[in-house]
């Protein structure tokens, strides 16, 4: 019983308790990585929002689709499709949209 609070406790302690709704970011068959301090996570839905460095959800998932941050921005979008790139048998695909626009890193909307 001591093992089992110990690990509560560290989870409560650490921010981890934010992330039990979401999913990190599958990336190249791995967690997408950490970039600017933030990294990609994922609801039930598939929906993306962004977390930070210690599992705390900084921008809740709510984009169809969304980049990495880069120069302090990321470029999402609320609607499109993902498809599948001609030739990789399934394998590779890519978001298209005709909607994109970019978001700094509290989840607002800039240039």
């Amino acid at each position: 019983m001591g093992k089992i609070l110990t690990i509560i406790i560290a989870m409560l302690l650490c921010g981890c308790s934010s992330m039990k709704h979401y999913n990190v970011f599958q990336y190249d068959n791995g967690n997408d990585p950490v970039q600017e301090g933030l990294y990609r996570i994922v609801d039930k839905r598939g929906r993306i929002g962004y977390a930070n460095e210690n599992g705390r959800t900084v921008i809740t998932p709510r984009f169809a689709f969304g980049f990495p941050f880069k120069e302090g921005k990321a470029k999402v979008t609320d609607k499109g499709a993902m498809k599948e790139v001609p030739g990789s048998g399934g394998e590779y695909h890519y978001w298209e949209s005709d909607e994109w626009y970019y978001i700094d890193k509290a989840g607002n909307r800039t240039e």
